[in-house]
């Protein structure tokens, strides 16, 4: 079964590359204070890393007042009964993925083409649909996890040691987004 899904990502990550080439999309440098519509991606199979995505949302809806979407990867072929879809909070899971462990879920097409100010991707790098989703999508300004490997998928990377809980990422990559100002604001 492992051997299969290394391959099947293979497989995807070629598709990837020749997709990627393809897209041609105008990129900006956008701060956590000017972005309005924020993206967010992780791997929700963790209950716990959830629950967290979830009370972030409700935060930056509540204190910042922006629109936010988080789309979730759940690396099982069923949801679990205790995380189902809501405002803000989408799912999808192995079921959703080709042959190629590409996303085919239209939720996931619609996530894509969304015109997010910033789009963040919590994950190590580690699950392709979601490094592909990043690459793919259709948001000004794209921050994810320092993978050298990975820089065509994000236009921001942050740098972090180890595999800090999902908090830990949270907090970083927010604190790096409020420091990025509009280049004609004084500093």
């Amino acid at each position: 079964m492992k051997l299969s899904k290394n391959i099947r990502a293979r497989l995807g990550q070629m598709h990837f590359r020749k997709e990627i080439k393809k897209l041609k999309l105008k990129r900006e440098i956008v701060g956590f204070d000017e972005a309005l519509k924020i993206g967010m991606l992780y791997d929700a199979t963790d209950e716990r890393d959830y629950e967290m995505v979830k009370a972030y949302v409700k935060t930056v809806r509540g204190t910042y007042k922006k629109d936010i979407l988080a789309m979730g990867f759940v690396d099982k072929k069923e949801l679990p009964q205790s995380q189902f879809a809501q405002y803000g909070l989408d799912f999808f899971t192995r079921k959703d993925l080709n042959f190629k462990m590409i996303p085919v879920n239209p939720i996931v097409d619609n996530f894509i083409k969304e015109k997010f100010d910033i789009l963040v991707n919590l994950n190590s790098g580690k699950c392709f649909p979601l490094r592909y989703i990043s690459a793919m999508s259709h948001a000004r300004f794209r921050v994810g996890r320092y993978v050298k490997s990975y820089t065509d998928c994000y236009d921001m990377m942050v740098k972090l040691k180890g595999e800090p809980p999902i908090k830990n990422v949270i907090e970083e990559i927010e604190h790096f987004l409020k420091l990025l100002k509009k280049t004609n604001e004084p500093q």
